[in-house]
């Protein structure tokens, strides 16, 4: 049975956002399909040339977490 693979799974597949059986299931597929790994490489060549971005929340974003889990939630159980 043949199946087609959309952009967004093969984004999904490039961001390790896949099921192992799906993750094979695809391994396999761009072994058959030429035009399935073409689509794969352009997708990963565009992947590599994003920034690499790390983001840090304010501390203050850290502080107001860290009070409202001091809380009594009791209301909550």
């Amino acid at each position: 049975m043949t199946h087609h693979y959309t952009e967004n799974q093969l984004i999904q597949f490039i961001y390790k956002e896949c099921d192992l059986f799906d993750k094979l299931e695809m391994e396999f597929a761009m072994e058959d399909d030429s035009t399935l790994m073409e689509t794969y490489t352009e997708l990963m060549t565009s992947f590599h040339m994003l920034p690499r971005v790390q983001f840090s929340p304010k501390k203050s974003s850290i502080d107001a977490i860290l009070e409202y889990s001091k809380r009594d939630l009791t209301f909550c159980k």
